[in-house]
């Protein structure tokens, strides 16, 4: 059976060569087409260095190092860039620094479509411990290096407001707390000044035990609530210097230390144009493949007897030869001798009688 279907599909290939053929030499055209006429995309690149904490955070103290032990501070960096790069604000706030800005005047549809382009046109990964790469391509070189500088400062601006927040919230926590602990600390106070009032001091001996006893549950009480306002005071302090020193830890953190600049020459991407171009041929040779057996299939005619012997179950006795093939080779050349006779100059016929000997002199004869 495989046998019989390998024959029809030659067959049914070979019965029209160059029409099968013509999906696949057709898509070769196409593919070539939009490798000549392929956008050209400039590429710029930045690096960025991260540290995990700035010097001006050691000295105060007032930052708590979030770099886990298996993720480095470029790996964070990265990652939380690219989940930014997800969120349509990030990248509405990147845009509005670059000249695509003029696009998001023309209507929804094309605010979604500058968006995904902004999106698809940065990627960021890290390249060590502490180095971040940040690159963008564009088919203007100068929205290409826009969009790097407008990434960096967009990031960086959204980590000094984030932590900001973080801590006016933190602030604003702990100044309710220190009003709760002082209101609580005054009343501890006032419980002992009125115990010690109601419970003087006797003018011989020492105070019963009992009144020793309290006495000393409420100093603890005042102690305790002490303690609590200088820990609240404490920490609002500390927040109150991380909101002083938040942007120069910023700035101190991430530095650029390979400033991208304009590109001058396109970037040519050969992965991506035989990417493309193999997806065409592919579809050429589908087509082809497609064709070929779709003219197999249908084909209901018996053009082998391996033909006869499989549908029909009946033995082959003898087969015909094929004399196409000598007579197309007859007619050729049949037809040549043709042209050859007829590119031959015709031969004079000549008489005995008028052929003259070799010396005769010919003269006219009088009468």
């Amino acid at each position: 059976m495989l046998r019989l279907v390998v024959l029809r599909l030659l067959e049914s290939y070979f019965r029209h060569p160059w029409l099968y053929l013509l999906p696949t030499i057709g898509m070769i055209g196409l593919a070539s087409y939009f490798v000549l006429n392929l956008d050209k995309e400039y590429q710029a690149e930045g690096v960025l260095y991260v540290q995990n904490e700035s010097y001006l955070a050691s000295l105060t103290n007032v930052r708590a190092s979030d770099v886990s032990w298996y993720l480095t501070a470029a790996q964070i960096t990265s990652n939380e860039i690219n989940e930014l790069l997800r969120t349509d604000s990030f990248v509405r706030a990147i845009i509005n620094e670059t000249d695509l800005e003029e696009k998001m005047t023309k209507g929804e549809s094309a605010v979604n479509e500058t968006i995904q382009e902004t999106r698809d046109s940065v990627w960021v990964f890290s390249t060590g411990a502490n180095q971040v790469s940040i690159g963008a391509s564009h088919e203007d070189p100068k929205i290409a290096y826009q969009l790097i500088n407008a990434l960096i400062d967009v990031y960086m601006r959204w980590q000094v407001n984030g932590e900001q927040a973080e801590n006016e919230t933190a602030n604003s926590f702990f100044v309710d707390v220190i009003d709760l602990y002082n209101s609580e600390l005054a009343a501890a106070r006032e419980d002992m000044v009125q115990y010690v009032e109601t419970h003087p001091q006797p003018l011989r001996g020492d105070r019963p035990e009992t009144e020793q006893m309290e006495i000393v549950r409420l100093q603890a009480a005042v102690d305790l609530a002490a303690s609590r306002v200088a820990s609240a005071l404490d920490k609002e302090e500390n927040t109150r210097l991380a909101m002083a020193q938040i942007e120069s830890d910023t700035r101190q953190r991430y530095i650029l230390i390979d400033a991208p600049q304009i590109p001058i020459q396109p970037e040519v991407s050969l992965k991506r144009i035989a990417l493309q171009a193999g997806a065409f041929v592919g579809v050429g040779v589908f087509l082809t493949l497609a064709a070929i057996c779709g003219a197999a299939i249908l084909d209901r005619s018996f053009r082998f007897p391996i033909d006869a012997k499989n549908r029909l179950e009946l033995p082959v006795l003898s087969t015909l030869p094929d004399t196409a093939p000598y007579y197309r080779w007859y007619q050729f050349r049949k037809r040549r001798a043709a042209r050859a006779q007829e590119k031959e100059p015709p031969q004079p016929n000549l008489i005995e009688s008028e052929i003259v000997p070799a010396g005769t002199a010919v003269g006219s004869t009088g009468a």
